[in-house]
């Protein structure tokens, strides 16, 4: 028995050398009248109907069977013949009514293995392609686990867009509600466990016979807070795993009325729930009960800043000023009304005001003076600095913090 490692593989549609375009990613949000899933695979687009579909690797044909009639016939193709748990490449959607592979045959890397069907929406006709794994002699019932990206994988992935973001609320860029409800709060005024949900899409840059179906779901999502106190870069979610596909669907997505989460033929509109992460690449259901914590922040502004990537390394960020307001949270507020001046906005992304009448110092974390003066603007580099000024030979400072 000969095992194979994989390390890099080619497309299943000609040409097997060029990135083509795709219809769905792994993870995307579904859902087409019943209940929302994750979708299993990625959708190869075809330009024509009947596209003839190639075999990506060498080994043996495990299973030939459909979930759902005549559009639902699918080749699993294990790396190697064997009863014990193996992995395998899963085609799907392929016409039972021309040729095909059998279970049982042998099957050599570029092969030809069948041709797709014609699929009963205009323009959309696809291949469904995924790295499953099962065990046994023949795979019977299609119940395998799903158990990686195939982006991943595949050579060359020629996508060069970044990640859209989107309006998640009005004009805001990112929405905010307590945790686990559809009650949501005003970005100036957060309090208690809140959810950060952001709007994304990610887009390959192929162009299809439908635009939306261009819309897609980014590889990877995650997010930090900076201010007076901070959160470091938290891996929200990655969809490179195994994937549960029928469960945590509402930990990933919000879908209400104010924050409704999409997914099918004619719309595509995704809503992640950011902050429902414990920083690992696991996404279980008790990921849920994250949340941002505002009460362990200080009362104050804060920049939320929420980064989506795919899977060919593009990657785009984008942020929104906030204000937590916790009752009983006062020290912030507190030292700002005891100093003659005030900073806005503070997080900043490099240009701040300073409304006094003292003279002042700003001050970098080594403790060199970047700046000196009396009220007005001030351009500084990423960094934290500090606002010193004196008050009856007292030393009074506060902390700015200036993200890229």
């Amino acid at each position: 028995m000969i095992l194979l490692f994989i390390i890099a593989t080619g497309w299943p549609l000609a040409p097997t050398d060029t990135t083509h375009g795709l219809g769905n990613n792994w993870g995307e949000y579904q859902s087409y009248g019943g209940a929302p899933y994750l979708h299993p695979g990625i959708d190869v687009m075809a330009d024509s109907i009947h596209r003839p579909v190639y075999a990506v690797q060498s080994g043996v044909v495990k299973a030939w069977l459909t979930i759902s009639g005549d559009y639902h016939w699918r080749l699993a193709i294990a790396d190697y013949e064997t009863n014990d748990s193996v992995e395998a490449w899963l085609y799907a959607h392929i016409d039972p009514y021309q040729y095909h592979k059998n279970l049982g045959e042998d099957v050599l890397e570029g092969e030809l293995i069948g041709y797709l069907v014609e699929w009963p929406i205009t323009g959309f006709d696809h291949l469904h392609f995924a790295r499953i794994k099962d065990a046994g002699p023949v795979w019977q019932y299609g119940d395998w686990a799903f158990v990686q990206n195939p982006l991943l994988l595949i050579q060359p992935y020629g996508d060069t867009t970044k990640p859209v973001f989107e309006d998640a609320y009005l004009d805001h860029k990112f929405a905010f509600c307590e945790n686990n409800t559809s009650n949501y709060l005003q970005p100036d005024n957060l309090h208690g466990d809140v959810d950060i949900v952001a709007r994304i899409y990610d887009d390959v840059g192929f162009p299809l016979y439908d635009p939306v179906w261009e819309r897609l779901t980014p590889y990877r999502i995650a997010y930090e807070i900076l201010g007076a106190d901070s959160l470091p870069n938290t891996l929200s979610f990655v969809f490179c795993g195994v994937l549960d596909y029928t469960n945590n669907v509402d930990v990933i997505y919000k879908d209400d009325y104010t924050c409704n989460t999409q997914g099918n033929y004619s719309l595509r509109e995704y809503f992640f729930i950011v902050s429902n992460t414990d920083g690992d690449s696991l996404i279980e259901s008790t990921d849920a009960t994250c949340a941002w914590e505002t009460s362990d922040f200080t009362n104050g502004d804060y920049w939320v800043i929420v980064e989506a990537g795919d899977a060919a390394g593009n990657t785009q960020r984008d942020s929104m000023l906030v204000t937590v307001t916790n009752v009983g949270v006062a020290e912030h507020d507190d030292i700002v009304a005891a100093h003659p001046f005030r900073i806005s906005p503070n997080p900043s992304f490099g240009l701040i005001t300073v409304d006094t009448e003292r003279m002042l110092k700003i001050v970098d974390v080594s403790g060199r003076v970047v700046a000196a003066g009396y009220g007005g603007s001030y351009t500084l580099s990423p960094g934290i600095y500090f606002i010193v000024f004196e008050d009856n030979n007292e030393l009074l400072s506060e902390k700015i913090v200036v993200v890229k």
